[in-house]
């Protein structure tokens, strides 16, 4: 069977591909889905109702009051806390699906044919936000929200403005475009969460819009045709709560002898959450080349910072009884941050 060429619509030739032949006993071939990718940040987030339409406001310590001592008949001074206040967006994710109508008419399997091109979105939708959750910046999409990335761009930030609190970046002291990150993240209320609008079910929606008529042409020309369209959206943003729950062990190389991943400096990351990781709900996230290297070092039985546990018919690796995913999301070619 043929490559087809890449097109905002499917074609005759698409029916070819997904049928062994064209007569009326041809079975369905359901596509491989070589393009899928593993999306455990999308898995594991908490989700929450945003407490604006379509924002989150927040509030975070900027420092506690001072208590003092007093003696007998004497007083003590007033003191105060304060706190700042934080926005973070909801992002729109949209997309369509349409298929023409005669198209889906002549098929063998009309209905498995346009489920199997709409779970092609669903995949695609996925890796969106996968990618929003890491790497989205609201300074180059104004649509977006800040991503796990973007909020730890820089080794001298200091979680929640505390200088007297380590830094949220463990620098792995690579450089070049070959780097890579791990980051850990402690999910649940108050320290990081994803967000919905509060009058919207959260997750992926999709929405038959039926059979609609499609302008193929200009609205000076018009060109009609009877189409089928399929509505996908999905509303999310992330809120942060508290800085010092997501860390981020960057410029990892992923090449050569130098600088590659260390062990030790993941126990660092960890030591700088604020109960060291022991909360329920932290989870460290790696790429595959680093999974890999963490996966290699738990079947030695010697090494006791892994733990090799069966959750659910497969093996998950623990680092120190924190669970290690498998994120494909997590870009392998970096860019040295400073």
């Amino acid at each position: 069977m043929g490559d087809t060429a890449v097109l905002g619509y499917f074609t005759l030739m698409d029916v070819i591909n997904d049928y062994t032949s064209l007569d009326g006993q041809a079975q369905y071939i359901y596509a491989a889905k070589v393009l899928s990718k593993a999306k455990p940040f999308i898995r594991d987030m908490p989700m929450v109702a945003s407490n604006q339409i379509m924002s989150n406001i927040g509030s975070r310590e900027s420092y506690l009051p001072t208590p003092g001592t007093r003696r007998f008949n004497e007083g003590v001074a007033l003191s105060a806390g304060h706190t700042t206040p934080f926005n973070d967006p909801i992002s729109m994710v949209e997309d369509y699906s349409e298929v023409d109508y005669a198209l889906w008419r002549i098929q063998n399997d009309p209905n498995t044919w346009r489920d199997q091109k709409n779970a092609m979105k669903v995949e695609a939708m996925g890796q969106k936000m996968e990618d929003l959750v890491i790497y989205g910046s609201i300074a180059t999409d104004p649509g977006a929200f800040n991503g796990f990335a973007t909020r730890t761009g820089a080794l001298s930030v200091h979680p929640n403005g505390n200088s007297a609190w380590p830094h949220n970046v463990v620098d792995g002291g690579g450089s070049g475009g070959d780097t890579t990150s791990v980051f850990i993240v402690q999910w649940g209320p108050g320290k990081v969460y994803g967000i919905y609008p509060k009058n919207l079910p959260g997750g992926l929606q999709i929405e038959d819009l039926g059979k609609v008529t499609i302008n193929s042409g200009s609205e000076a020309s018009p060109k009609y045709y009877e189409g089928l369209r399929t509505h996908f959206s999905w509303y999310l943003g992330i809120v942060v709560e508290d800085e010092r729950c997501l860390l981020r062990y960057a410029n990892i190389e992923t090449s050569g002898n130098s600088n590659i991943f260390d062990e030790d400096k993941l126990i660092t990351c960890l030591n700088n959450l604020p109960d060291r990781g022991a909360a329920p709900g932290t989870v460290i996230y790696a790429p595959r080349s680093i999974c890999n290297q963490l996966d290699i070092a738990a079947k030695d039985k010697n090494n006791v910072n892994y733990t090799p546990d069966n959750v659910w018919g497969g093996m998950i690796t623990n680092f120190r009884g924190i669970p290690v995913r498998l994120a494909e999301g997590i870009d392998e070619t970096e860019t040295q941050i400073v």
